[in-house]
């Protein structure tokens, strides 16, 4: 009986863990329109990864994708084995889309990253 009990308070303790929320990442808060349909919002954030061309964009639910500026092409390159990234139409600013997610950087600060 003292091991069901044990193991009970043990389950709660552990699903109290999982609620615990993680630090907001930091970095410039940017749009973007996470899922199919959606409308552009500012609630991304873009994440420099000091001393390299590699850039994080994290999104409100936790998830991201992490790209990396390739200067021989002037593109963003996904990582991980990520879907390819497709450009869009965007006036003074780069679109682009990834899957079902599409993203705004100023055109600046993507496409000239600091090392």
């Amino acid at each position: 009986m003292s091991l069901r009990i044990s193991s009970a308070v043990l389950g709660l303790f552990a699903l109290a863990g999982c609620g615990a929320q993680s630090p907001e990442p930091a970095g410039d808060t940017i749009a973007c329109a996470i899922g199919t349909g959606a409308d552009f919002a500012e609630v991304c954030t873009l994440e420099r990864v000091a001393g390299s061309p590699q850039i994080v964009i994290h999104h409100p639910d936790g998830g991201f994708r992490r790209l990396t500026y390739d200067p021989a092409t002037g593109t963003l390159v996904p990582l991980d084995g990520a879907e390819p990234v497709v450009l869009e139409e965007g006036q003074g600013v780069l679109q682009f889309a990834i899957g079902p997610d599409r993203y705004r950087l100023p055109r600046e600060p993507a496409a000239a990253p600091t090392p």
